[in-house]
């Protein structure tokens, strides 16, 4: 068995199923991109040697892929050999011997409090304001965020409900130009923390509802061709708004602000570090942001904390009565 097929095998078999689509469908990328283009994919499974697999890894590291793409191919090989382990078809564990470069830790520059407001500033009016605004106090993913219903905002309690993700998934290739085609769906997030209540200010409810009062009016002036989805955040047709859609329009009131391009991701970075700043425990910022353990929400914003921490050590220095006498 190739190595190649038997991937192709192990994700139709035992991963179709099982994994979100949008994994599933990250997993058949990074298979046809990488590894099945790769003389790696035409060596039989039980002649593979861990050689053969680190010289593939150093090789892809070596073209520019970043740590976290060559982890990824590596993560996706090695649950192919582990299944054909289990199935008999080996007898050792070829890729549990390579290494790869210690995993980089990017520096999260989060805005601060004046950018912050200079953004809102510029987004006041616009139809991109209600999003932002709301972005900017619980932090959500992108996905999340367009994946809003408005069943999903309770305004009597002021408590918003996340319960799904807007994500692309890949229907088909077309028969004639070849290319992939892709449609929009809900779907519901990996994790169970994912799924999480946020309470949200008075002010901010009024806003809110003041947007559902104009989508109203958007939602009658076009009901020929309105498709209605309940989305709290849509276009004028009512359609889900593209990822990449919110990205430009993002980066045009950046530009107009005067303030440094950064990714949407980024706000809820924004929000942690002000968060954090502001003396909010970690367990509560590690809920807001539907982490699934306080270990990755402090792993991430470890170093945002530094400041705290020599506030803390300030705080004894002025306790103690240290110096000369």
């Amino acid at each position: 068995m190739l190595l190649g097929k038997w991937i192709l095998e192990w994700l139709d078999l035992y991963k179709k199923n099982y994994l979100k689509a949008t994994t599933y469908e990250n997993y058949l990328i990074y298979m046809e991109k990488h590894i099945l283009s790769s003389s790696i994919a035409n060596i039989d499974i039980t002649k593979l040697t861990s050689k053969d697999l680190q010289v593939f890894y150093n090789e892809k590291l070596d073209s520019g892929l970043s740590n976290r793409t060559v982890r990824y191919i590596r993560t996706i090989i090695g649950g192919a050999l582990n299944q054909a382990e289990k199935n008999g078809m080996l007898s050792r564990k070829p890729n549990k011997a390579t290494i790869l470069p210690p995993k980089e830790n990017h520096e999260i520059i989060p805005l601060n409090i004046e950018e912050v407001n200079k953004i809102l500033d510029e987004a006041k009016g616009s139809e991109f304001y209600p999003l932002l605004l709301l972005e900017m106090f619980i932090g959500l993913r992108k996905g999340e965020i367009l994946g809003l219903c408005w069943s999903d905002i309770d305004f009597e309690r002021n408590i918003l409900t996340v319960k799904r993700n807007l994500c692309r998934i890949q229907m088909g290739i077309d028969s004639k130009s070849g290319k992939k085609n892709y449609e929009y769906r809900l779907l519901e997030p990996k994790t169970e923390s994912s799924k999480r209540r946020i309470f949200l200010p008075e002010n901010v409810m009024q806003i809110l509802k003041k947007h559902q009062n104009e989508q109203q009016i958007i939602r009658e002036k076009n009901a020929e061709i309105y498709q209605d989805r309940n989305l709290v955040f849509a276009r004028s047709d009512g359609n889900y708004i593209s990822p990449r859609q919110v990205l430009r329009i993002f980066h045009r009131i950046l530009d107009n602000a005067g303030v440094r391009r950064c990714r949407f991701h980024d706000l809820r970075h924004t929000v942690a570090s002000i968060l954090l700043n502001e003396g909010e425990e970690m367990k509560v910022i590690q809920e807001l942001l539907g982490h699934s353990t306080i270990t990755t929400t402090m792993d991430v914003y470890s170093h945002l904390s530094d400041q705290k921490k020599r506030n803390t050590s300030n705080k004894l220095a002025q306790v103690y009565e240290i110096g000369e006498k």
